[in-house]
Formats: C-alpha cells, sequence, structure tokens
C-alpha cells in the first residue's frame, strides 16, 4: 500500500511525462506504440495511478527524446 508520499511524488512524476508528452503534440495512444505499451497505461502513469517501473519510465524517455532526469524536474 503507498503512503501519501509515494502518491503526490506518482502524481508529480505523472504530470511531468504528460507535460513533455502534450509538449510533442502526442497522444496517449502514440507514445504507447512508440514505448510499446497501451494508451490505457499511459494514462495510469500519468495519473499517478501506477508506480512504474524505471525500466518502462526509460522506454517512454527514449520515445519521447528527452533525457529521463527531466522526468523529475518538478519540484
Amino acid at each position: 500500500m503507498q503512503n501519501v508520499t509515494d502518491k503526490l511524488f506518482l502524481v508529480k512524476l505523472g504530470k511531468r511525462i504528460k507535460i513533455l508528452r502534450e509538449s510533442q503534440n502526442l497522444t496517449q495512444l502514440d507514445l504507447g506504440v512508440m514505448c510499446q505499451n497501451h494508451a490505457e497505461q499511459i494514462g495510469r502513469i500519468e495519473r499517478g495511478q501506477h508506480n512504474v517501473t524505471v525500466c518502462s519510465l526509460l522506454k517512454i524517455s527514449t520515445a519521447l527524446k528527452v533525457p529521463l532526469k527531466d522526468f523529475f524536474d518538478f519540484e
């Protein structure tokens, strides 16, 4: 079970990923296809509902062509 701090972190991370995705005019479906994932899963990540793995974050960062560290630029 996630505590409040973990949940807030996942929400911030998800919002950052969404901002980066939208800055490239990509849909969740576009990003899902690019990183071999489902659009629904991308949505759960962006809403902070899924504790995403580092490997999945790497796939997303590669698809968006941004450094992985950019996902954590929210504080």
